[in-house]
């Protein structure tokens, strides 16, 4: 393991010390773990929107305005080259959860995490192991029904007709990813806001803090008296807010700070 240098030994040792007073820790995590497990972003230098464009505001309306156009440019553009769709699908089945995945499941099991609030679809924080996962922005692995909210895998679903209906109530489905101008789904904000109101702890890891409502949680915490940690390699602007700003890498960060609370805990023991 390389030598820490002060500043950031300090600074895992004080956010150690918060993790282990607190009584009920949540972790928001953003684009930012993903990307360490070669995801592309969104945004931002070689972003997918960056190269290809970002997509309409108004993608929801436009797939509620033709649900059956939307799902055969959909399952095109899954199997052609040369756009994001396909760049995306390719990259996230490529793609495996990182050792920062690994310490967020490590924190669960040491009873410490409560809850993962993730604005990530790829599915990696369930593939690692991760149990009480609140998915804001949707999984792209899933389906879901725009009446009756069930969620299907994908992978066992087929789709015999277009668009597909729901086999509980017949409603429309769509995937569960949440598109522009998509309310997020009632039951995940839901999650999301019942969790922010029980935490006095916050992880902030690999979120630029840019995109609502995800990025109002962390403050609203704040407002209620938690404490704020945040782990990322760049200032955001979620930084200001933060009582502890860890600089790195959430795959180094993570780690390296459930070691040191394993050794607080176990000094303490």
């Amino acid at each position: 393991m390389k030598e820490l240098n002060e500043d950031l030994d300090a600074g895992i040792q004080r956010a150690a010390q918060l993790l282990i007073k607190a009584k009920y820790l949540v972790a928001l995590v953003g684009a930012g773990m993903s990307v360490e497990s070669g995801i592309p972003p969104f945004r931002g230098p070689g972003g997918l929107w960056t190269r290809y464009g970002e997509p309409t505001s108004l993608s929801y309306q436009g797939f509620i305005r033709d649900p059956a156009g939307w799902w055969e440019k959909r399952l095109r553009d899954e199997q052609e080259h040369g756009n994001p769709t396909y760049e995306l699908k390719i990259a996230v089945d490529k793609a495996g959860p990182n050792p920062g995945h690994y310490a967020l499941v490590e924190l669960e099991r040491m009873g410490l995490l409560k809850c993962i609030i993730t604005q990530n679809v790829d599915n990696l924080h369930r593939r690692a192991g991760s149990i009480n996962v609140a998915e804001i922005h949707g999984n792209r692995t899933k389906l879901r029904c725009l009446d009756c909210s069930v969620r299907l895998p994908r992978d066992e679903f087929l789709v015999v007709e277009i668009p597909p209906h729901c086999p509980e109530c017949g409603g429309i489905i769509k995937i569960d990813t949440v598109m522009f101008g998509e309310p997020i789904p009632r039951d995940v904000l839901s999650v999301c806001l019942e969790q922010v109101e029980m935490c006095d702890c916050m992880l902030m890891v690999g979120t630029s803090g840019t995109v609502h409502p995800a990025a109002s949680l962390p403050l609203a915490a704040r407002d209620r008296g938690a404490s704020l940690i945040e782990i990322n390699p760049y200032e955001t602007a979620l930084t200001p807010a933060a009582d502890l700003a860890l600089n790195g890498p959430s795959g180094e960060i993570l780690p390296l700070l459930v070691a040191r609370v394993r050794g607080l805990r176990g000094v303490e023991m």
